[in-house]
């Protein structure tokens, strides 16, 4: 085993592949989503490992990729600090790049899945009506997002960074995406020691600013879309920086003039 994580454990076979076998809590829907949002990102040219087989060993499900040599950008990251400003501003540009792909009637909406997670979350009943209420007046999109981007799902290979882990792929507008990532940046699993939370900080804001520099994106965007993102995270969102994220939270439901979530 090379690697293991909530939901799957890797292997090396030993000829080039590694297998994914996915633990017992994962759907046969979130597997099949990935294959497909995967294979799909993989044959617009976006780099992506393409999915070679699926497989069932001793009653486990699996797919079969190609062996990324490389690392994380979250490995990198936590060793080449003074790099951080170019490998963000690479994740930024490949971001961008991975939106400017037309999804349009290939996979599930993101505003079904944040309305489902708000509706199942843990807000107030008069926040998530009226977060819900605002996500109706936000446009729908048809670009492909990736759904879970952030530093431990990209890899640096000696032929650049390769996107992995694309089971909460979708499709819908891309500053949906760019929220999620910022949230993740600041507020996803990882330290959370006081240099580190700065770091984390900067690093979101850094990422969102070359990101809307490289896609002509604006801050109005993103500042629509933080309430609901930010409501619908608390359905699964472990707690990381829980009282810096529920500032965030309730900063981004004001900026839209809606209640606070509790």
């Amino acid at each position: 085993m090379i690697a293991s994580g909530a939901s799957s454990r890797i292997f090396d076979l030993g000829d080039g592949r590694i297998l994914k076998l996915f633990r017992e809590s994962v759907s046969d829907e979130m597997i099949e989503r990935e294959v497909e949002v995967t294979a799909f990102a993989h044959a617009q040219g976006l780099p992506v490992p393409r999915p070679l087989d699926r497989r069932i060993t001793d009653g486990e499900r699996g797919i079969v990729y190609p062996l990324l040599d490389g690392r994380t950008l979250l490995s990198a990251l936590r060793t080449q600090w003074a790099k951080g400003q170019a490998l963000l501003q690479d994740m930024a540009a490949l971001h961008g790049g991975i939106h400017d792909q037309n999804a349009a009637g290939d996979f599930r909406s993101v505003r079904q899945v944040l309305d489902t997670d708000i509706h199942y979350g843990p807000a107030s009943e008069e926040a998530k009506q009226a977060v819900i209420a605002h996500l109706d007046t936000l446009p729908d999109g048809e670009w492909l997002l990736h759904g879970d981007y952030h530093i431990g799902n990209i890899m640096l290979t000696a032929d650049g960074m390769r996107v992995i882990d694309w089971a909460k792929g979708a499709r819908g507008m891309p500053a949906a995406d760019v929220v999620r990532t910022e949230m993740l940046i600041r507020f996803g699993i990882g330290p959370s020691d006081m240099l580190t939370n700065l770091w984390r900080d900067w690093a979101a804001r850094f990422y969102v600013g070359r990101y809307l520099a490289r896609t002509g994106m604006t801050e109005a965007e993103l500042t629509a879309w933080r309430p609901v993102v930010a409501t619908a995270w608390l359905r699964a969102r472990l707690p990381v920086r829980d009282r810096a994220f529920r500032r965030y939270l309730n900063q981004s439901l004001r900026a839209c003039n809606l209640p606070p979530a509790s």
